[in-house]
């Protein structure tokens, strides 16, 4: 009976052999033993508790079957657990995803918002300014040229500049003055053109701009009360 119990723990988890014979030196398989490929099998790569080894050695007292089917018994509850643990991660996984898809929502929306209010305005400033007459800039004389040079010096506008492109423009006081290369120097209201072809020109980049801010609103193409739903139902499982 000793024969036979012996050859069949052979063939059980490496583990449960060494705690059932803890107190013979010489069932014990060789720390440099190389395994074989069903000591890698899922039955033995169980962690056995205390009352599972207690299990594990009454089946051994009743017979070599009830100690193999005791064995396969723990085989398949840890493989149930590490399938529980896996779709566990799994769930954690998709409700990452979901939340991500949450967040670039959240931002695609706000971004899109944006584009629309921006639209809306120029869209309100091509009218008024495709409604406006134009009235011609005026001339500066050189005492007008220095006083305003020497008004917008602190905002670090450079003198120096005037002259090195075609024109050279800034605001003040809602006011647009305009340096040419020619040395001459222009100021015209802000917002109204100055003449009726910079009229038509001005018009024209109104509507291609606000075309293409109108192409960078994008749809996502995904229901946020889908996307809510899906990872409520995830949460509870």
């Amino acid at each position: 009976m000793v024969s036979a119990v012996s050859s069949q723990a052979a063939t059980l988890n490496p583990l449960a052999y060494t705690a059932l014979d803890g107190d013979d030196n010489a069932r014990q398989p060789a720390s440099n033993a190389t395994p074989t490929d069903s000591d890698r099998g899922p039955a033995t790569q169980v962690s056995l508790s205390r009352d599972a080894l207690d299990r594990v050695k009454a089946a051994f007292k009743q017979s070599p079957d009830a100690a193999q089917q005791a064995v396969n018994a723990l085989s398949q509850a840890g493989e149930d657990r590490f399938q529980a643990h896996m779709q566990a991660m799994d769930r954690r996984v998709e409700l990452m995803k979901i939340n991500a898809q949450l967040r670039m929502l959240d931002w695609r929306e706000e971004t899109n918002n944006s584009l629309a209010s921006t639209i809306k305005s120029m869209r309100e400033s091509a009218i008024k300014w495709q409604n406006t007459t134009p009235v011609p800039a005026v001339q500066l004389s050189h005492a007008e040229i220095s006083a305003i040079l020497k008004k917008v010096a602190p905002r670090g506008i450079d003198p120096s500049k005037i002259g090195g492109a075609d024109t050279y423009s800034f605001g003040d006081d809602g006011k647009i003055y305009t340096f040419l290369k020619d040395g001459t120097a222009w100021v015209n209201e802000g917002g109204v053109p100055t003449s009726e072809e910079q009229k038509q020109r001005g018009y024209q980049a109104f509507n291609e701009t606000m075309l293409y801010l109108s192409t960078r609103i994008e749809n996502p193409g995904v229901s946020r009360a889908d996307l809510i739903a899906k990872r409520n139902a995830l949460m509870v499982q």
